[in-house]
Protein backbone atom coordinates (compact mmCIF):
# COMPACT_ATOMS: atom_id res chain seq x y z
CA UNK A 1 0.00 0.00 0.00
CA UNK A 2 1.47 3.44 -0.90
CA UNK A 3 2.20 5.95 1.61
CA UNK A 4 2.86 9.90 1.87
CA UNK A 5 6.17 11.07 3.62
CA UNK A 6 4.32 13.70 5.24
CA UNK A 7 2.59 13.03 7.92
CA UNK A 8 2.32 13.92 12.13
CA UNK A 9 1.53 12.61 14.99
CA UNK A 10 1.01 13.32 18.56
CA UNK A 11 -0.20 12.11 21.93
CA UNK A 12 0.35 12.50 26.17
CA UNK A 13 -0.48 10.88 28.95
CA UNK A 14 -0.52 11.81 32.37
CA UNK A 15 0.06 9.99 35.49
CA UNK A 16 0.85 10.77 39.36
CA UNK A 17 4.34 10.98 38.39
CA UNK A 18 5.10 12.30 35.40
CA UNK A 19 3.34 14.01 32.13
CA UNK A 20 4.87 12.86 28.89
CA UNK A 21 3.97 14.46 25.30
CA UNK A 22 5.03 13.25 22.01
CA UNK A 23 4.79 15.07 18.74
CA UNK A 24 6.59 13.67 15.39
CA UNK A 25 6.57 15.16 12.05
CA UNK A 26 7.71 13.78 8.83
CA UNK A 27 8.37 15.22 5.45
CA UNK A 28 9.70 14.29 2.49
CA UNK A 29 13.93 12.73 2.17
CA UNK A 30 15.32 10.22 0.19
CA UNK A 31 16.30 7.71 2.98
CA UNK A 32 15.20 7.64 6.52
CA UNK A 33 16.56 10.67 8.48
CA UNK A 34 15.47 10.37 12.13
CA UNK A 35 16.08 13.43 14.69
CA UNK A 36 15.30 12.82 17.98
CA UNK A 37 14.96 15.51 20.47
CA UNK A 38 14.83 13.42 24.22
CA UNK A 39 14.40 15.13 27.76
CA UNK A 40 18.57 13.52 29.45
CA UNK A 41 16.27 12.15 31.82
CA UNK A 42 15.26 9.83 29.41
CA UNK A 43 18.41 9.70 26.58
CA UNK A 44 18.86 6.07 27.86
CA UNK A 45 15.63 5.20 25.80
CA UNK A 46 16.67 6.78 22.74
CA UNK A 47 17.78 3.35 20.78
CA UNK A 48 14.83 1.18 21.30
CA UNK A 49 12.85 4.32 20.08
CA UNK A 50 14.59 4.77 17.59
CA UNK A 51 14.05 0.97 16.42
CA UNK A 52 10.32 1.44 17.17
CA UNK A 53 10.39 4.15 14.20
CA UNK A 54 12.50 2.58 12.14
CA UNK A 55 10.33 -0.97 11.89
CA UNK A 56 7.11 1.77 10.96
CA UNK A 57 9.02 4.38 8.67
CA UNK A 58 11.32 3.61 5.68
CA UNK A 59 11.95 7.32 4.26
CA UNK A 60 11.51 10.44 5.08
CA UNK A 61 13.17 12.71 7.67
CA UNK A 62 11.18 12.27 10.50
CA UNK A 63 11.33 15.10 13.67
CA UNK A 64 10.59 13.44 17.08
CA UNK A 65 9.88 16.30 20.09
CA UNK A 66 9.28 14.32 23.47
CA UNK A 67 8.32 16.69 26.47
CA UNK A 68 8.79 15.08 30.00
CA UNK A 69 6.88 16.99 32.84
CA UNK A 70 8.29 15.36 36.49
CA UNK A 71 5.29 16.57 38.79
CA UNK A 72 6.45 16.64 42.28
CA UNK A 73 3.51 18.48 44.28
CA UNK A 74 3.54 15.65 46.89
CA UNK A 75 6.81 13.80 46.03
CA UNK A 76 8.66 15.27 49.15
CA UNK A 77 10.69 13.81 52.37
CA UNK A 78 11.46 14.92 55.26
CA UNK A 79 15.28 15.22 55.95
CA UNK A 80 15.41 14.26 59.99
CA UNK A 81 19.00 14.27 60.60
CA UNK A 82 18.54 17.87 59.21
CA UNK A 83 15.64 18.64 61.31
CA UNK A 84 17.50 17.12 64.40
CA UNK A 85 20.65 19.09 64.03
CA UNK A 86 18.37 22.37 63.93
CA UNK A 87 16.58 21.52 66.76
CA UNK A 88 19.78 20.23 68.87
CA UNK A 89 21.03 23.80 67.85
CA UNK A 90 18.78 26.02 68.94
CA UNK A 91 18.45 23.88 72.49
CA UNK A 92 22.25 25.23 72.69
CA UNK A 93 21.40 28.81 71.84
CA UNK A 94 18.75 29.05 74.50
CA UNK A 95 20.97 27.00 76.99
CA UNK A 96 23.55 30.34 76.11
CA UNK A 97 20.81 33.12 76.67
CA UNK A 98 18.63 33.07 73.59
CA UNK A 99 15.32 33.92 73.43
CA UNK A 100 12.25 32.28 71.88
CA UNK A 101 11.66 28.73 70.15
CA UNK A 102 11.64 27.32 66.61
CA UNK A 103 8.51 25.99 65.57
CA UNK A 104 7.25 24.19 62.50
CA UNK A 105 6.63 27.00 60.27
CA UNK A 106 10.20 27.83 60.53
CA UNK A 107 11.12 25.07 60.18
CA UNK A 108 9.92 24.56 56.91
CA UNK A 109 11.78 27.80 55.21
CA UNK A 110 15.24 26.62 56.44
CA UNK A 111 17.38 24.98 54.15
CA UNK A 112 17.65 20.92 53.64
CA UNK A 113 14.25 20.51 55.62
CA UNK A 114 12.48 19.53 53.10
CA UNK A 115 13.22 17.79 50.14
CA UNK A 116 12.04 16.87 46.78
CA UNK A 117 11.51 13.21 46.14
CA UNK A 118 13.01 12.37 42.46
CA UNK A 119 10.54 9.92 40.18
CA UNK A 120 12.69 6.73 39.34
CA UNK A 121 11.98 6.95 35.85
CA UNK A 122 13.97 3.56 35.37
CA UNK A 123 10.59 2.01 36.86
CA UNK A 124 8.98 -0.66 34.46
CA UNK A 125 5.81 1.40 34.80
CA UNK A 126 6.91 4.98 34.20
CA UNK A 127 9.57 3.46 31.27
CA UNK A 128 6.09 1.47 29.52
CA UNK A 129 4.17 4.99 29.55
CA UNK A 130 6.55 6.55 27.71
CA UNK A 131 6.83 3.81 25.42
CA UNK A 132 3.61 3.75 24.72
CA UNK A 133 2.62 7.00 24.70
CA UNK A 134 5.65 7.04 21.73
CA UNK A 135 4.15 4.23 19.92
CA UNK A 136 0.68 6.09 20.07
CA UNK A 137 2.15 9.25 18.30
CA UNK A 138 4.02 6.87 15.78
CA UNK A 139 1.00 4.99 15.02
CA UNK A 140 -0.99 8.55 14.12
CA UNK A 141 1.81 9.23 12.01
CA UNK A 142 1.14 5.79 10.12
CA UNK A 143 -2.18 6.96 9.94
CA UNK A 144 -1.93 10.38 8.22
CA UNK A 145 1.19 9.11 6.21
CA UNK A 146 -1.76 6.05 4.63
CA UNK A 147 -4.18 8.40 4.33
CA UNK A 148 -2.42 11.09 2.24
CA UNK A 149 -1.38 7.87 0.36
CA UNK A 150 -4.69 7.27 -0.95
CA UNK A 151 -5.25 10.52 -2.00
CA UNK A 152 -1.74 11.08 -4.12
CA UNK A 153 -3.04 7.81 -5.48
CA UNK A 154 -5.91 9.09 -6.34
CA UNK A 155 -4.28 11.92 -8.16
CA UNK A 156 -1.36 9.54 -10.24
CA UNK A 157 -4.36 7.66 -11.49
CA UNK A 158 -5.69 10.53 -13.25
CA UNK A 159 -2.26 11.58 -14.73
CA UNK A 160 -1.87 8.20 -16.33
CA UNK A 161 -5.36 7.69 -17.77
CA UNK A 162 -4.48 11.70 -19.16
CA UNK A 163 -1.36 10.53 -20.11
CA UNK A 164 -2.58 7.26 -21.94
CA UNK A 165 -5.13 9.37 -24.03
CA UNK A 166 -2.23 11.30 -25.30
CA UNK A 167 -0.36 8.55 -26.16
CA UNK A 168 -3.04 7.08 -28.05
CA UNK A 169 -3.50 10.83 -29.60
CA UNK A 170 0.45 10.51 -30.33
CA UNK A 171 -0.23 7.35 -31.60
CA UNK A 172 -3.02 8.55 -34.38
CA UNK A 173 -0.56 11.59 -35.39
CA UNK A 174 2.54 9.50 -36.00
CA UNK A 175 0.31 8.09 -38.96
CA UNK A 176 0.65 11.03 -40.27
CA UNK A 177 4.71 10.75 -40.14
CA UNK A 178 6.00 9.23 -43.32
CA UNK A 179 3.28 10.91 -45.84
CA UNK A 180 4.45 15.02 -43.93
CA UNK A 181 8.20 13.50 -45.11
CA UNK A 182 7.18 12.02 -47.98
CA UNK A 183 5.49 15.36 -49.56
CA UNK A 184 7.98 17.51 -47.79
CA UNK A 185 10.92 15.86 -49.88
CA UNK A 186 8.55 15.32 -53.04
CA UNK A 187 9.02 19.02 -53.24
CA UNK A 188 12.39 19.53 -52.62
CA UNK A 189 12.78 16.60 -55.40
CA UNK A 190 10.54 18.88 -57.88
CA UNK A 191 12.45 21.91 -57.36
CA UNK A 192 16.08 20.19 -57.47
CA UNK A 193 14.53 18.28 -60.72
CA UNK A 194 13.85 21.79 -62.07
CA UNK A 195 17.33 23.01 -61.35
CA UNK A 196 18.71 20.25 -63.16
CA UNK A 197 20.79 18.48 -60.36
CA UNK A 198 18.75 16.40 -58.54
CA UNK A 199 20.75 12.68 -57.34
CA UNK A 200 17.70 10.13 -57.58
CA UNK A 201 19.80 7.43 -55.51
CA UNK A 202 20.90 10.17 -52.77
CA UNK A 203 17.24 11.69 -52.78
CA UNK A 204 16.00 7.68 -51.87
CA UNK A 205 18.67 7.75 -49.12
CA UNK A 206 17.43 11.23 -47.96
CA UNK A 207 14.11 10.13 -47.80
CA UNK A 208 15.11 6.91 -45.83
CA UNK A 209 16.62 8.74 -43.08
CA UNK A 210 14.02 10.93 -42.60
CA UNK A 211 11.12 8.38 -42.29
CA UNK A 212 13.71 6.06 -39.71
CA UNK A 213 14.88 9.61 -37.63
CA UNK A 214 10.91 10.53 -37.42
CA UNK A 215 9.85 6.94 -36.63
CA UNK A 216 8.56 6.95 -32.95
CA UNK A 217 6.91 3.88 -32.84
CA UNK A 218 9.44 2.52 -30.24
CA UNK A 219 8.78 5.35 -28.16
CA UNK A 220 5.30 4.76 -28.00
CA UNK A 221 6.24 1.47 -27.45
CA UNK A 222 8.03 2.48 -24.32
CA UNK A 223 5.75 4.60 -23.27
CA UNK A 224 2.78 2.52 -22.88
CA UNK A 225 4.63 -0.47 -21.11
CA UNK A 226 6.06 2.36 -18.52
CA UNK A 227 2.61 3.86 -18.12
CA UNK A 228 1.36 -0.11 -17.62
CA UNK A 229 4.32 -0.39 -15.14
CA UNK A 230 3.23 2.93 -13.50
CA UNK A 231 -0.37 1.87 -12.55
CA UNK A 232 0.57 -1.96 -11.47
CA UNK A 233 2.76 -0.05 -8.70
CA UNK A 234 -0.23 1.95 -7.47
CA UNK A 235 -2.73 -0.72 -7.75
CA UNK A 236 -0.40 -3.14 -5.87
CA UNK A 237 -1.77 -4.33 -2.54
CA UNK A 238 1.19 -5.82 -0.67
CA UNK A 239 2.98 -3.71 1.84
CA UNK A 240 6.05 -1.65 0.71
CA UNK A 241 8.19 1.15 -0.20
CA UNK A 242 7.55 2.07 -4.23
CA UNK A 243 8.93 5.41 -4.17
CA UNK A 244 11.97 4.77 -5.74
CA UNK A 245 10.39 2.55 -8.36
CA UNK A 246 7.77 5.11 -9.39
CA UNK A 247 10.74 7.81 -9.21
CA UNK A 248 12.59 5.74 -11.68
CA UNK A 249 9.29 4.92 -13.97
CA UNK A 250 8.63 8.84 -14.41
CA UNK A 251 12.24 8.93 -15.15
CA UNK A 252 11.90 6.96 -18.13
CA UNK A 253 8.07 8.56 -18.96
CA UNK A 254 10.33 12.06 -19.34
CA UNK A 255 12.76 10.46 -21.56
CA UNK A 256 10.81 8.57 -24.10
CA UNK A 257 8.33 11.86 -23.88
CA UNK A 258 11.55 14.10 -24.33
CA UNK A 259 12.36 11.89 -27.62
CA UNK A 260 9.00 11.99 -29.26
CA UNK A 261 8.80 16.09 -28.96
CA UNK A 262 12.38 16.13 -30.35
CA UNK A 263 11.36 13.57 -33.41
CA UNK A 264 7.91 15.95 -34.06
CA UNK A 265 8.11 17.14 -37.56
CA UNK A 266 4.76 19.19 -36.93
CA UNK A 267 2.84 21.16 -34.69
CA UNK A 268 0.12 19.13 -33.95
CA UNK A 269 2.60 16.56 -32.69
CA UNK A 270 4.94 19.07 -30.98
CA UNK A 271 1.98 20.12 -28.77
CA UNK A 272 1.01 16.72 -27.66
CA UNK A 273 4.32 16.12 -26.56
CA UNK A 274 4.83 19.18 -24.63
CA UNK A 275 1.14 18.24 -23.00
CA UNK A 276 2.64 14.95 -21.93
CA UNK A 277 5.62 16.72 -20.08
CA UNK A 278 3.37 18.72 -18.54
CA UNK A 279 1.52 15.74 -17.17
CA UNK A 280 4.96 14.07 -16.26
CA UNK A 281 6.03 16.45 -14.61
CA UNK A 282 2.97 16.93 -12.31
CA UNK A 283 3.87 13.21 -11.38
CA UNK A 284 7.34 13.79 -11.23
CA UNK A 285 6.46 16.43 -8.29
CA UNK A 286 4.39 14.36 -6.70
CA UNK A 287 6.18 11.23 -6.61
CA UNK A 288 8.91 12.34 -4.63
CA UNK A 289 6.77 12.26 -1.83
CA UNK A 290 5.69 9.13 -1.91
CA UNK A 291 7.55 6.67 0.76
Amino acid sequence: MMRSMTGFGQASTATEAIQIAVEIRTVNSRYLDLNLRLPKELSSLEPELRKEVQSSLSRGRADVYLDLNVKSGSQYQLNEAVVENYLATADKMRALGAEGKLDVSTLFQLPGVIMPQPVDLAAGSLVETVKNTFRAALEKVVSTRTSEGIELKKDFLLHIEKLQQLTDSIDQQAEKIPDFHRQKLTKRLERLQQEGTVDENRMAQEILHFVERADIAEEITRLRSHLSHFEQELKGTEPGVVGRRLDFITQELGREMNTILSKAPFAELSELALEGKTEIEKIREQVQNVE
